[in-house]
């Protein structure tokens, strides 16, 4: 058991050391140069000099910003106003034109391998409008694929890895449906898919030197359509926003 008289010097002790410290503290306080006043009223008035060329750099500083904003004003503005003037174009429009164009290619060139019954559609009539026969639209329905057909195949593209017979009956029928479904916008990713493989095959095996003058822009289309889709003005479009409900 520790005793009063022996807690109380110690107690002393603790309350002179702090005092000391305290003291300390209070002289390197004292002997601390002041605070640097870095402002710019403070080094103005410190050295001309210095303001002088603050002033000028500020100078400079908003001359550029002028220039720049000016640049901005016209170059800016011009490429802003182009970007909204294309954004005007519908995307559906640009689909339904790149579908047609397509679906043009393959269909004509599969009306020439198949035979069947004639469908025509005359809009006007012939026999007062003479001058207007460029309006006969026709259709051949792929009822059976030509004689001539499987002779090419056989004959002329023997590189192809499908036997003749096959490889004639899926282009000509290949050639008749699927740009049907593109023009109506039916399963359109697989449709330019479909016609996207057939371009393939025709640029490897059939036509490699056309490769780049007439291929490569078929191929370009068809991925658009794939990354894309048809655009709203598809029956592919119409099929999502009832499933949507």
């Amino acid at each position: 058991m520790i005793s009063n008289t022996t807690r109380l010097p110690n107690l002393a002790e603790r309350a002179s050391g702090e005092a000391a410290m305290s003291r300390l503290a209070d002289r390197l306080a004292a002997m601390a140069p002041p605070p640097l006043d870095l402002s710019p009223s403070t080094i103005v008035r410190q050295s001309p000099a210095v303001a002088a060329a603050l002033a000028t750099s500020a100078a400079i500083a908003r001359r550029a910003d002028e220039r720049a904003r000016r640049s901005r004003s016209v170059i800016g503005l011009t490429v802003d106003s182009f970007i909204a003037a294309c954004s005007f174009v519908p995307y559906a429009l640009v689909a339904l034109a790149l579908r047609l164009i397509m679906a043009r290619v393959f269909f004509l060139d599969g009306q020439t391998r198949i035979d069947g019954p004639r469908l025509s559609f005359n809009p006007l009539d012939y026999a007062n409008f003479d001058f207007r026969r460029g309006f006969d639209f026709s259709v051949v329905l792929p009822l059976q694929v030509k004689a001539e057909t499987f002779t090419a195949f056989a004959v002329q593209y023997p590189p192809i890895p499908v036997p003749p017979m096959l490889a004639a009956y899926l282009v000509s029928y290949a050639e008749f449906i699927l740009p049907l479904m593109l023009v109506i916008g039916f399963g359109s990713r697989f449709a330019a898919l479909g016609l996207l493989i057939m371009t393939a095959m025709i640029s490897v095996f059939v036509m490699p030197q056309a490769l780049f003058t007439t291929h490569i822009y078929w191929a370009a289309i068809l991925l658009v359509l794939i990354s894309r889709g048809a655009g709203q003005i598809s029956v592919d479009h119409i099929i999502r926003s009832i499933a949507r409900r």
